[in-house]
């Protein structure tokens, strides 16, 4: 029998394509158990389970909702693509997208700014901030081994009650019967794209974010650098590569963007800082960089999936006794199986077997055919 050369695939492709299996039985997966759920909570599961999959899109209100969920999403994932390319599980995207919130806000608070400059001003302080939030694991990595993730999860919360203390103290409104900053100045808020929709020009800065993250990762020595590191941070060391300068350097630019997005979020969204808890932007970065495969030029689809299960949970919510909960377990689901390397295994393993047979099968032809 003669098989075609170009037929056979590499190993590397056969790897792609069972991430994307693996990405899609986990969405599927996870959607069944989430019928399951709302048929055991639910008088109507059948209506239910339409809503959560088609609520979104039934008005154009909610599409502008599911929209702007979407854009601090793009940030959050890119910045946590980034971590995770260089092997360091840093889990302070959170921390670094809520210090930039209110780093923000603070230089939105500044009076006589012209209006552009204003806004730049805010971007590069909140920006600023978020790098120094996921900078200090990697440093404390690097310098005295101290765990990614043990440091990462704690400073989230330094992240958070430093914040509440500067609003509560420093900045509070007293006219308003909440905790809130008093209101930015028009001059650093960020115009709406589409008038009365609240979608703001953030997600053209968002846009341009993803797309950044992924020329820096695929098309930068910096980017090749990190990806080399995180698949074998041995090999980059013998190489030359300067491995731990790299891990600090990918780590602070993770935070660099979550942290400017905390900036966009709020001054395109909100007319003052009034955040009493962490937001979950970041934790949901996680989500999407794992759906990602850490690669950013997936993260949009990732992003507008939660966005869209997001918005489906709040219409449930509203509409149904189905609580928002059940969003964050199919979230949970399909992070085990996705993170799981053994699901679907097996299957892979034999798939590269047989191709390997393949690729002989075809060497012995080129070769026959060379010998005649």
């Amino acid at each position: 029998m003669i098989i075609e050369k170009n037929k056979v695939l590499t190993s590397q492709q056969i790897g792609g394509r069972f991430a994307f299996l693996r990405t899609l039985v986990s969405l599927i997966l996870a959607l069944a158990i989430a019928f399951l759920l709302i048929l055991t909570v639910s008088g109507q599961a059948a209506a239910d389970m339409m809503t959560l999959l088609f609520g979104p899109l039934t008005s154009m209100s909610r599409i502008t909702v599911m929209v702007n969920k979407w854009i601090p999403l793009l940030f959050t994932g890119t910045a946590v693509c980034l971590m995770f390319s260089c092997g360091q599980i840093n889990l302070a995207a959170e921390g670094a997208f809520f210090a930039g919130a209110y780093t923000g806000s603070l230089v939105a608070l500044l009076n006589g700014v012209p209006p552009v400059l204003h806004f730049l001003l805010c971007a590069v302080a909140g920006a600023a901030a978020g790098a120094v939030i996921c900078g200090i694991p990697a440093v404390m990595n690097a310098k005295f081994n101290v765990l990614t993730v043990v440091s990462s999860l704690m400073i989230n919360y330094v992240a958070l009650y430093l914040g509440l203390f500067i609003m509560t103290n420093l900045v509070r409104d007293p006219s308003v019967g909440y905790v809130a900053s008093y209101k930015f100045n028009l001059s650093a808020k960020l115009f709406e794209l589409i008038s009365g929709t609240g979608i703001h020009a953030g997600l053209l800065i968002a846009a341009a974010i993803v797309a950044g993250g992924w020329f820096l990762l695929y098309k930068t020595t910096f980017g090749l650098e990190i990806r080399t590191i995180g698949s074998n941070h041995h090999f980059a060391g013998f190489s030359g590569m300067p491995v731990l300068k790299t891990l600090v350097l990918a780590q602070i630019a993770g935070g660099l963007i979550a942290g400017l997005g905390g900036t966009v979020e709020v001054l395109g969204l909100y007319d003052r800082f009034a955040y009493g808890s962490l937001t979950n932007h970041g934790w949901d970065g996680v989500t999407i960089a794992v759906l990602a495969r850490n690669n950013p030029k997936n993260v949009p689809l990732a992003a507008l999936f939660l966005a869209y299960l997001r918005t489906s949970a709040d219409v449930l919510n509203r509409t149904s006794s189905v609580p928002t909960e059940v969003v964050n377990i199919i979230q949970a689901v399909i992070i085990i199986f996705v993170a799981a390397e053994r699901f679907l295994a097996g299957w892979e393993h034999r798939t590269i077997v047989k191709n390997t047979r393949q690729v002989m099968a075809v060497n012995a032809q080129e070769g026959g055919s060379l010998d005649g």
